[in-house]
This record gives C-alpha cells, sequence and structure tokens, in this order.
C-alpha cells in the first residue's frame, strides 16, 4: 500500500509527489497545457519546477519497433520508472503530456485516490482508452456501482496518466527493457507500444494488480502528432491556427460535459 502522509479528504495526497512528464523539448505547447491541466487538478499554480521532465530520446532507426515514434516512447516510460526507482517515493505518477483532466475528476477523485491507501495494487491506470470494450464488460459483471477501481488483466489503450507503485518497480522495469530489445514479432516480449507493453506485463507477472479508474480520470488532448502528422500539421504557416483550434474544441466540449 503506498505509505503517504495526509489523506485525500485532507488533500490529494496525489498532490504530495512529483508528478513525472515525458515531453519532448521541442513541445513546450503540450508542456504548458499539462501543467494547466494539473493545476486545475490540484486546485493550485502547477509549475516546471513542480514537475520533473522526461525528454523522448530521438531515434534514426525503428530497431524492431513500428516507427521511431513508438520506439522513443517507450524509452521514455523505461526512463520514467527508473527516475521513480531513484527517488524514494512509494507512488509515482506518471503523465504524458497530452493529458486533459476529466469532469469526473471533481467528484471522484478523493474517494478513488483514498482507497488505494486500504488495498493492494501495484500499477493503477488514471486514464485509458477501452479500444476492444473490455473495460466495459468487465464493468458489466462488476456489481459495484459508482466510482471504482477495476481490477483489469485484459488490453486497452493508453498508457498517458498512471502511478506505479514501488513494489512493481523492479519487475515493470525489466519487462520494459526486454520489450525494448526483444525479438520483432514476439507478441509479449517484442518490440511494441508502451500500452501493449503494460498490457502483456499483466499477463508474464501474474501477481502484479493492475487497477483501472472507473469512469476515467484522466483523457487525451487533442494534439499534432509527432509521430504521423496530419498534412495541415507539416504546413508552418497554418499549424499553430490548427493547433489552436484543436485546444478551443477541446475546451468547449469539456466544459459542455461539465454541465451534466
Amino acid at each position: 500500500m503506498p505509505e503517504v502522509t495526509g489523506t485525500a479528504s485532507e488533500t490529494h495526497w496525489l498532490d504530495q509527489i512529483k508528478p513525472i512528464i515525458i515531453n519532448l523539448r521541442s513541445r513546450q505547447d503540450r508542456l504548458h497545457d499539462s501543467l494547466a491541466e494539473l493545476s486545475r487538478a490540484f486546485n493550485r499554480t502547477v509549475g516546471r519546477d513542480d514537475v520533473h521532465l522526461i525528454r523522448p530520446p530521438r531515434f534514426d532507426e525503428p530497431s524492431g519497433f513500428s516507427n521511431v515514434g513508438f520506439r522513443s516512447n517507450l524509452e521514455a516510460h523505461l526512463a520514467a520508472a527508473r527516475l521513480s526507482q531513484d527517488n524514494s517515493n512509494m507512488v509515482n505518477l506518471i503523465l504524458e503530456d497530452d493529458i486533459a483532466i476529466s469532469s469526473a475528476w471533481a467528484t471522484a477523485a478523493d474517494g478513488l485516490l483514498s482507497e488505494l491507501n486500504d488495498r493492494p495494487w501495484q500499477i493503477a491506470n488514471l486514464g485509458y482508452l477501452d479500444h476492444w470494450g473490455e473495460v466495459a464488460a468487465a464493468s458489466a459483471q462488476n456489481e459495484e456501482t459508482g466510482p471504482r477501481w477495476l481490477p483489469f488483466r485484459g488490453k486497452v489503450n493508453g498508457l498517458h496518466a498512471y502511478l506505479l507503485h514501488r513494489s512493481v518497480l523492479d519487475r515493470w522495469i525489466a519487462h520494459l527493457d526486454t520489450v525494448a530489445h526483444g525479438e520483432p514479432g514476439d507478441q509479449l516480449l517484442g518490440p511494441m507500444p508502451s500500452d501493449g507493453a503494460l498490457n502483456t506485463f499483466t499477463w508474464v507477472e501474474p501477481h502484479a494488480v493492475r487497477l483501472l479508474a472507473v469512469p476515467n480520470l484522466v483523457g487525451s488532448r487533442p494534439t499534432r502528432s509527432d509521430i504521423s502528422p496530419r498534412g495541415i500539421d507539416r504546413l508552418p504557416v497554418v499549424r499553430a491556427l490548427a493547433e489552436r483550434a484543436r485546444r478551443q474544441r477541446f475546451r468547449r466540449r469539456r466544459d459542455a460535459a461539465s454541465r451534466f
């Protein structure tokens, strides 16, 4: 269990942890928006000095991965895990730089974070994409209602916001390192995106307890991709305007959602 001071009802114990944000040096726009999202979550100003930054390495070759972006991202998550191992925290918060605090945070985060003090766990996803519908299927079999943690060993997309418990760090680091240097085509231990590596980790490490937050506490903002940019994002003149339009559209949708 996380050995942290305070309780979620008094102050988020999460707010006492210095988050680790994975951010390309060239994407200061994403870092700025991520800090704004954390400021919303913690109800205070979160600046650059309040977070650790992991800069994904640049590669010229994919080395077994589908593309260099997937390789860079997995190596960044590996670096974040190693940084977590080097500090004294029992729990570390790992974030990618396109996070978006969901409308459910205000009502669900306190209770869910507090619950982590009283149950065994190793990895807790604060956000994910249920691309295969496995979360919905597992939730339907669970009689609990309302905000809850869902024990999970299936497949989800996304590794943009998660908590790592110190008890799992050695095994998680070893798994990511194996994936980074694995045999291409190996569905369990070969090169794959970082979210796929977390899915397979729970299959090869059956004693690792993975929890998913229901509902999602953290989503992803629509933003220009550095892995596969759209045509409009390849044009410097209109790139900034396109990014601004994405931000405005996202904020309007979130504001509308928060009214329900």
